[in-house]
């Protein structure tokens, strides 16, 4: 599901009165997933040159172009720093791998498509 159709499919709920957290229509569903030794090869921060020639695992690549097509929600979380940002996304991108959003996560902050907040 991209990225703009969230909002649009969230479903409000109220339960005795009060309003609870929306949630998604019936069969659709969020996964979080991580990257590096998930869909791809495990690679440390420390060495982001091989970020750029990892090879995606062709069922993971499978699985969740999959799994958007039928609308779920695809979360990429990774601990790759603000700085892998732009090599990451092209990775993405590069390999066809369809996402609704990516987070990035360091000791102190995580960033959601350039918001950022504080833990």
């Amino acid at each position: 599901m991209k990225t703009e159709d969230i909002d649009k499919n969230l479903q409000p709920i109220t339960e005795n009165g009060e309003h609870l957290s929306p949630i998604l229509p019936e069969g659709i569903k969020n996964y979080l997933i991580d990257i590096d030794g998930t869909i791809c090869d495990d690679i440390p921060n420390e060495e982001p040159e091989r970020m750029v020639t990892a090879a995606v695992y062709p069922d993971a690549l499978e699985t969740l172009n999959r799994w958007y097509d039928e609308g779920h929600v695809i979360f990429f979380f990774t601990s790759r720093t603000e700085a892998h940002r732009e090599i990451t996304e092209n990775w993405l991108k590069e390999h066809g791998l369809n996402t609704t959003v990516c987070l990035w996560a360091n000791q102190e902050e995580v960033t959601i498509t350039g918001l950022i907040t504080t833990l």
